[in-house]
């Protein structure tokens, strides 16, 4: 009897996954894989890297706040995964009319993520840190949040946990100060996409190649990282 699909990787599960998402975003997001080793051990392990410049957002706290996502219900979560496509084309033309709107007087940061393969939660966590253009002048939470989350996702981040979904630790590789986006809710998150897509994911092997997909789809657009129109939709 094949073992069910789990939200919970191995390191195995992760490396299988990333290299998945990467053939997916190949020729859409530069997306890197890098290897290390790790401290006291032979053998070398992965991440994923991508640096870009992320527009800012304009939005105010003076914003429509009907326009809130609801708490990270199981609903909220399906209700949001059927809506990924069209979120994503929307942001996307309203970007453009924003560039349209700006012009040269556009803001923008400088940002560094990373998705790395946490062994404690046995799942990948997003790391970012951001600079102004720059890339001389770090960021702060305040302008993380005013900057790269959208205006009707920052209350259900902040919300998130006991500190707020965003927290700020020693990179796990680089041992410097890297934010993320904390994992704790991303088992919960993955179980609630498998029970919503059975036929689609009967197996591991299945389930590994959509997972970053999936994952990313949430945890990105929590800080405005987006993934193309073409990917969500697979």
């Amino acid at each position: 009897m094949t073992p069910s699909p789990s939200a919970r990787l191995s390191y195995g599960d992760f490396e299988i996954a990333i290299k998945a998402f990467l053939d997916q975003v190949n020729g859409h997001v530069p997306w890197t894989f890098f290897e290390y080793k790790e401290p006291r051990s032979t053998s070398s392990r992965g991440y994923l890297a991508l640096n870009r410049l992320q527009h800012t957002h304009k939005a105010t706290d003076t914003e429509n706040d009907e326009e809130n996502l609801s708490p990270n219900t199981d609903a909220g979560m399906l209700d949001c995964l059927a809506s990924i496509g069209d979120d994503l084309e929307e942001e996307e033309d309203e970007s453009q009319l924003s560039l349209s709107r700006d012009g040269a007087h556009d803001e923008f940061l400088s940002v560094s993520y990373h998705i790395v393969f946490s062994p404690s939660y046995q799942v990948p966590v997003l790391y970012f840190n951001a600079f102004t253009s720059d890339s001389t002048t770090p960021v702060g939470l305040d302008q993380i949040y005013h900057s790269l989350v959208p205006h009707e996702w920052r209350d259900t981040v902040r919300n998130s946990g006991l500190t707020g979904g965003i927290s700020q630790q020693d990179h796990p590789i680089f041992n410097i100060p890297y934010y993320y986006m904390h994992p704790c809710e991303t088992v919960s998150l993955m179980e609630t996409v498998l029970a919503a897509n059975p036929d689609r994911f009967e197996t591991q092997e299945a389930f590994l190649k959509s997972y970053i997909t999936a994952w990313l789809s949430f945890t990105g657009q929590a800080i405005g990282l987006s993934l193309p129109v073409e990917i969500a939709r697979e």
